[in-house]
């Protein structure tokens, strides 16, 4: 049976840049997002790579979206290896300003969503003959507190850690989980989120989406526990670890004071 790679908000960003860089390496593809439009227009782009590309429109802040979409894939006779669990979101203001609602969404699209995923792809493959993949997409956010960013940042925590806790207990089995945990990258994240103005004072330090994925894949096929790309991010997590916590608050803050 066919393998493929099943990549969730696959339509913008480094869902996007994931889903073409595992077409260039051969790899048939699910692309899953809201927007059956922008999924089209990108499978129709990716099969130009000699590869098979299967798209499913779905909102997955459904209640039974997960199941949903595991269903569908069966249902076409598909097999999932490689599940890439992207889709999210963010929001920037203080807290007391933003809707509480924005608040609630991001904190279920992040967490809840990707939890339940993971849950589905975990259970229907353990235990199977092939080897799966399982990434995660956190953020180098995941390590400190983020002010105007503060809900967003503690979902990535939530994302780092639940993958790491799932990972040692699957540890000898056939699956590997990784989290991936990107810096400021160039993607179509800034403009929902309502950060044009950090986007361009920060933009000439940012990584390219496209860089971001041929990391991002490089080290879940090589079993990686956590994957941060880039020299900077990586020294800014590891800063953000030692660092008092106070510390590393006030210069997250300064760095999305806007």
């Amino acid at each position: 049976m066919k393998h493929y790679t099943l990549v969730t908000g696959a339509s913008k960003g480094i869902g996007k840049a994931i889903a073409r860089e595992a077409a260039a390496r051969k790899h048939n593809l699910i692309l899953a997002a809201r927007s059956q439009n922008l999924l089209s227009q990108l499978a129709q782009e990716l099969k130009q790579q000699g590869v098979e590309v299967e798209t499913i429109a779905i909102d997955l802040l459904k209640d039974t979206s997960h199941t949903d979409l595991f269903n569908e894939v069966e249902q076409r006779g598909l097999s999932v290896n490689i599940l890439i669990n992207n889709a999210g979101m963010g929001n920037y203001g203080k807290f007391y300003k933003v809707p509480l609602e924005e608040h609630l969404t991001t904190i279920r699209l992040n967490n809840e969503v990707m939890v339940r995923m993971a849950y589905e792809f975990i259970t229907r493959n353990k235990g199977k003959e092939h080897r799966c993949y399982l990434l995660n997409t956190a953020s180098t956010a995941s390590y400190q507190p983020v002010p105007k960013m503060t809900v967003y940042a503690a979902t990535k925590a939530f994302m780092l850690f639940f993958s790491q806790g799932i990972r040692f207990e699957l540890r000898r089995s056939n699956i590997s989980v990784s989290a991936l945990c990107p810096g400021p990258t160039h993607s179509q994240f800034f403009e929902p989120a309502k950060m044009d103005d950090i986007w361009h004072k920060n933009a000439k330090y940012m990584m390219t989406a496209e860089s971001v994925a041929r990391i991002a894949l490089d080290g879940t096929l090589r079993r990686k526990a956590v994957i941060i790309p880039g020299f900077f991010n990586k020294l800014g997590a590891v800063s953000a670890k030692l660092a008092p916590q106070t510390i590393a608050t006030a210069t997250s803050g300064m760095l999305f004071k806007g």
